[in-house]
């Protein structure tokens, strides 16, 4: 007998769809990523994109509630220090950092630190704060509220596109919304937990890669390559935790979606190698 989708989960695929999923597939990860940087070096950069009023801010709610928090955890670029913002990401083991994209320029960060949180290398070699100092980021990194996709060798861009809103979507939202806090508990203990089935997952890592190198005729870079099917085979886990509805479809709808993201860097490279 088929187990039933959760109604957290049931709710959140028709509230966001595919994006919405490949969403939480990187969030599931988030809670292991210095584990996944252990056996593979590297842990993507999400960032989450698209222009004002898509559900941007929508989705990364939702996303912090399904962790028990009931306030998004987001810290804005635009008041938030460079030397705050170590001290945080510093702190960070196994668990996301999101931050939020102002309309100014950001000139005091360092955006070479933070590239470093790709690969888990040290976050600041030179500070006053003992904490931060020579910590290697042991977390994830998001980014969202920008609104022109970023296509980088380290970040893997959701970007979301306007579509009308119907009511099984508006209803989803808001049924979401009532939830408490409670109703998306399992979540994040089945994620904590499940270590073992996601170092099987993760063994099908280099599998999604030759798929996605054959589908674009060897043209997707090794780091765009890895990424995407890291965040494949997280699709996958997510699956083996929480059963989804509809034989499959939203599975394999985020999978395409995955593959539409990779293309999106076989053009950069060739256009732009140096700036890649």
């Amino acid at each position: 007998m088929q187990k039933q989708t959760p109604k957290w989960l049931e709710l959140f695929i028709t509230a966001f769809g595919p994006s919405g999923l490949v969403a939480l597939a990187w969030w599931a990860g988030a809670f292991h990523a210095q584990r996944i940087r252990e056996l593979q070096l590297t842990y993507p950069i999400l960032n989450i994109t698209g222009n004002a009023g898509v559900g941007k801010s929508t989705l990364v709610a939702n996303l912090w509630k399904l962790v028990g928090s009931s306030d998004a955890e987001n810290r804005s670029l635009s008041t938030c220090s460079m030397g705050a913002l170590l001290a945080i990401l510093a702190r960070a083991v196994n668990r996301p950092v999101v931050l939020e994209e102002g309309h100014s320029g950001h000139d005091g960060y360092d955006w070479n630190a933070l590239s470093e949180c790709y690969s888990g290398g040290a976050i600041a070699r030179r500070t006053s704060d003992p904490v931060v100092a020579g910590v290697r980021f042991q977390g994830a990194l998001a980014f969202v509220g920008g609104e022109l996709e970023t296509i980088n060798r380290r970040i893997v861009n959701i970007h979301l596109h306007w579509q009308p809103r119907t009511a099984d979507k508006s209803q989803a939202i808001q049924a979401l919304y009532d939830l408490h806090i409670g109703d998306f508990s399992e979540f994040l203990v089945k994620v904590q937990e499940s270590r073992e089935q996601l170092m099987y997952r993760l063994g099908h890592v280099g599998a999604y890669v030759q798929s996605m190198q054959a589908e674009t005729n060897n043209g997707l870079p090794a780091d765009a390559a890895r990424n995407h099917a890291q965040l494949r085979v997280l699709v996958d886990f997510l699956s083996d935790l929480f059963p989804m509805a509809d034989d499959r479809k939203a599975q394999h709808d985020a999978h395409c979606l995955i593959s539409d993201m990779a293309w999106s860097h076989v053009a950069m490279a060739h256009a732009a190698p140096t700036h890649y």
